[in-house]
């Protein structure tokens, strides 16, 4: 070793030394080299896949703006509008109602739709295709638009580059708006060129040194720019160009290349980092004359460590096989008190909670409120979009829930839609009333899932100890109870417990037991309330109503245990009894009168669309009433909701030869369109009407409009609550065929019917 290194100090050492200096030279420069060319490389690609997120993100942003156009050219308040417009409504009869609707309905949107608080429409133009405006947001309205431009595109939604309404360009969507198949105007979305320039600069800086436009054929759009003309000029500058597709838009970038002035890669930190060869080559040979003097004290160490590093091995296995099993106990502790899809504490432990925070407040006389809250239409959701889609809606729920109660509350999950929120140390009800409506306004946010928006509601019902209950168990009966009354009063609403709720559930749980029972022994009873020929005075129809007298309850009104039975699912059996009876009864009173029977059916009924069609059918099979003498009555509301189900359904009732008739006409959406989509042989007035009709004269030309609307369209008419001889007279001078009411009479059993319809003998039928 000593000759080695004796060797090593001689003049071997200095040329080895150059040797080994030079080469490390070399290696440098090759690497210097070759780091610039991966470096122009890395930047290009850089910037190609820079530009192209860009491009990108434009064409997102087009796509669904565009689809945001398309759907609301396609909306309800549209086509309610051009249905009103193309029946000839007038501006005070619900045309001028539908126009602000729609008028509202687009500042709605120019408002909500926001990208990092900037909206994405500047204006909205609804234009007819002669180019008058229909509806313009802006502040100064415009009277015309100029449409030939649009005329030569293909259907859809599209994207135009503009510059008609001042100098300054402007990117404008559009949609061309269909009713009954035919065109009738044009949606015009004016874009807020900012938003677009917001996105594609929030990654650029003043040092940046680059350009980019979105060009057009025309003219393009600065979107940012912080390189000089001179640098634009130099022939080593980059340039990109992306079309965004579907659009008239191109995506140009130039980017300043990579500095050689701005990075390590000068000759002079080529000639320092050289430099340092020198200290390096001795600190080696240094190293190595007393590397084999640290070989023996090294082999000892490791000799003497060897048995240290086995026990110490087997004690951190040890250690570890101990905290992986308190790791698995904690996580089986946590799992058994917390619910796994929302981290929520769960039902169990939520009562424990709750029952620790009634002892503290029973110690400090201190009130707790406690909260039910359940989600809206829950289910609905989830059985139409997935189980997936509503283990997110639970998920996003519990944390907008959380974001607003404080550090001493609790709130857990108690399963399925439904939370459960503990106020310990409640100041008054007004605090609870104000929690309560900011958890309302929790949820007017809607909720995405797979770029699909929807909204979910929330019901809240509260209890107070110690005033609804002074345990667990009476304080979450009372706010399940009042949370269930918010339900059947409408949803989306939160109220407090008060005893009489309990006595309502209690009417409801006797009402659905007696109503089962009553339907088991043949105790619902169908009446009858006779339909008269204005003109010839003569009975001509009936309508069939269901009564219901318990022998504990008395008189139940139709309302409330129809409703039931529509909660319940007793509402097949109902209309299962009604048909049977009215169309037994009617058959029987054709050989007095050739009368038809009218028949009005629960909108829950035409869910299960089948069902229905095979009771109507068993009900004109065996009592062997002709099809034509049976009238089945629609509400508007039906019509509106309906579904392919629906229309197959009135098809073929139609085909078979019953009537339909469209009944409560005026009270709902009366669009105009479904009298001539559906093959209505009648329309019935509601009673509402002719409540005052004698006094109102808005009531008496609202009834005027619609005789002359039926008439036009070959519909007979009914008017419901005639009450008064006026009433006949007045509805006989505007042209209405039929009248029913306590005029006439009241429904009557069918033995009393029976008798009025013999006394009568007017064999005339409403054909």
């Amino acid at each position: 070793m000593k000759k080695w290194i004796q060797k090593l100090s001689s003049s071997n050492l200095i040329i080895l030394a150059a040797v080994l200096l030079a080469a490390y030279l070399i290696l440098i420069l090759a690497v210097t080299n070759l780091g610039q060319t991966r470096l122009n490389e890395s930047q290009h690609r850089e910037l190609t896949l820079k530009v192209q997120s860009y491009a990108s993100m434009l064409e997102y942003f087009f796509s669904v703006s565009s689809e945001e156009v398309n759907d609301f050219a396609t909306s309800r308040a549209m086509t309610t509008f051009f249905a009103n417009l193309a029946s000839g409504m007038s501006m005070e009869y619900g045309l001028g109602s539908s126009l602000m609707k729609l008028d509202h309905e687009l500042d709605k949107l120019i408002e909500t739709k926001l990208i990092n608080d900037i909206p994405v429409y500047k204006r909205f133009i609804l234009a007819s295709y002669d180019g008058s405006v229909i509806v313009d947001t802006a502040e100064s309205i415009t009277q015309h638009v100029d449409t030939e431009r649009f005329d030569s595109a293909a259907d859809g939604v599209h994207v135009l580059h503009t510059s008609y309404l001042s100098r300054k360009p402007h990117i404008e969507i559009y949609k061309t708006v269909y009713f009954s198949g035919r065109p009738v105007a044009y949606l015009i979305a004016d874009i807020n060129i900012s938003v677009i320039i917001e996105q594609l600069t929030a990654q650029e800086y003043e040092g940046s040194r680059s350009r980019m436009l979105l060009s057009t054929d025309s003219d393009n759009i600065l979107v940012w720019n912080s390189i000089t003309d001179d640098t634009l000029a130099q022939s080593g500058i980059i340039f990109f160009e992306f079309p965004i597709e579907k659009t008239p838009y191109q995506l140009k970038g130039w980017f300043s290349p990579v500095n050689e002035k701005d990075i390590f890669t000068s000759g002079w930190f080529v000639a320092g980092i050289s430099f340092l060869a020198v200290p390096v080559i001795i600190g080696l040979i240094y190293t190595f004359s007393i590397n084999s003097a640290n070989i023996i004290l090294k082999t000892k160490f490791e000799e003497s460590h060897k048995q240290q590093r086995l026990l110490s091995v087997q004690n951190e296995r040890l250690v570890e096989e101990i905290d992986r099993r308190k790791s698995s106990e904690q996580k089986l502790a946590y799992q058994a008190m917390h619910d796994v899809l929302t981290g929520l504490p769960n039902r169990k432990y939520g009562n424990e909670q709750l029952e620790l925070i009634i002892a503290d407040a029973t110690d400090t006389k201190t009130a707790v409120l406690v909260m039910f809250i359940d989600l809206d239409n829950f289910k609905q959701i989830n059985d139409t979009l997935g189980h997936l889609a509503g283990d997110f809606i639970l998920t996003d729920s519990s944390q907008r829930l959380s974001s607003v109660i404080g550090g001493s509350s609790v709130l857990a999950r108690l399963g399925g839609d439904e939370f459960l929120l503990i106020i310990p140390n409640l100041s008054d009800e007004e605090y609870a009333q104000s929690l309560s409506s900011a958890i309302l306004s929790l949820f007017d946010r809607p909720f995405t899932w797979n770029s699909q928006e929807f909204f979910i509601t929330a019901s809240i019902g509260m209890a107070v100890y110690p005033r609804d209950g002074i345990n667990t168990h009476q304080l979450l009966a009372a706010a399940d109870t009042a949370m269930y009354r918010v339900k059947q009063d409408g949803r989306n609403a939160y109220r407090f417990y008060d005893i009489s709720m309990t006595t309502d559930v209690q009417r409801t749980m006797d009402l659905d037991s007696r109503l089962r029972q009553a339907i088991k022994n043949n105790r619902i009873e169908m009446y009858y309330q006779p339909i008269l020929d204005l003109e010839t005075k003569q009975i001509v129809g009936a309508e069939a109503l269901m009564r219901w007298e318990d022998e504990k309850l008395g008189f139940i009104p139709p309302d409330e245990f129809i409703l039931l039975a529509e909660k319940n699912g007793l509402i097949h059996r109902l209309g299962e009894i009604a048909i049977s009876q009215a169309c037994y009864h009617a058959a029987h009173w054709q050989s007095i009168a050739p009368i038809k029977i009218s028949i009005n059916f629960s909108s829950v009924q035409f869910r299960y669309c089948d069902t229905l069609l095979a009771q109507i059918k068993k009900g004109l099979k065996s009592s062997g009433l002709a099809a034509n003498k049976l009238d089945i009555e629609v509400t508007e509301s039906l019509l509106f909701n309906h579904n392919d189900e629906v229309v197959s359904l009135l098809e073929d009732l139609r085909r078979q030869g019953v009537e339909l008739t469209i009944d409560d006409f005026g009270t709902g959406y009366s669009a105009l369109s479904y009298l001539q989509k559906f093959p209505f042989d009648k329309l019935k007035i509601d009673r509402s009407f002719l409540i005052d009709i004698d006094q109102n004269a808005s009531n008496r030309e609202l009834v005027s409009a619609i005789i002359a609307m039926a008439k036009a369209l070959n519909i007979r008419i009914v008017a419901e609550g005639v009450e008064t001889k006026w009433h006949t007279e007045y509805l006989l001078q505007r042209g209405c065929d039929y009248g029913q009411g306590y005029y006439f009479s009241k429904p009557l059993p069918a033995d009393e019917f029976e008798v009025l319809l013999t006394h009568s003998r007017m064999p005339q039928s409403v054909a």
